[in-house]
């Protein structure tokens, strides 16, 4: 077992501590913020799922039959789904953002990206009314918010390969 010294070294060995740039904490943070706006409107759709099953199907032109609002109630509750997996990936997401994971890293990217193209679909097919349109351009906005902040050099370094950082210098 190596000893640990009181100058953070272990076996005359710095000991690797995560860089944590303060813009990491504003990436954590609204990461956070769009979970909360997801489970928001899962739950507000919840609520009046009824209202929206109905201007769905004057919205679509669809015939108002039982399977077609069963189908509908399915999409609805399907989001409670999503939203709870999101929060478990989001669970095991964030401490691993904070250790420098670049597989972490990369899905943030992916997982905003992908996120915005489902939003944009939404707001394209225009299937849902003026008030969950609102919530999703808010949440876009954070979207975009999101890439611009994992875009910025500090944090972009601090997720950089190890070739890269060693070409820069850094870490």
């Amino acid at each position: 077992m190596r000893a640990q010294r009181d100058d953070g070294r272990v076996d005359g060995m710095t000991k690797p501590t995560p860089a944590h740039p303060s813009e990491l904490r504003r990436v954590i943070t609204l990461l956070l913020i769009n979970l909360g706006l997801t489970a928001l409107l899962a739950i507000l759709s919840v609520i009046f799922r009824t209202s929206l099953v109905d201007y769905q199907i004057q919205r679509m032109g669809l015939p108002d039959t039982e399977s077609v609002r069963s189908g509908l109630n399915v999409g609805i509750w399907s989001r409670v789904g999503v939203v709870a997996i999101v929060g478990v990936v989001y669970a095991f997401l964030i401490p691993r953002l904070r250790l420098g994971r670049r597989r972490a890293y990369v899905r943030v990217l992916v997982l905003s990206v992908v996120s915005l193209a489902g939003i944009a679909y939404s707001l394209a097919t225009a299937q849902y009314p003026v008030w969950i349109d609102v919530e999703q351009v808010v949440q876009a906005v954070v979207l975009l918010s999101i890439l611009w902040a994992v875009t910025r050099p500090a944090v972009r370094r601090h997720f950089a390969t190890s070739g890269a950082r060693a070409a820069d210098g850094s870490r």
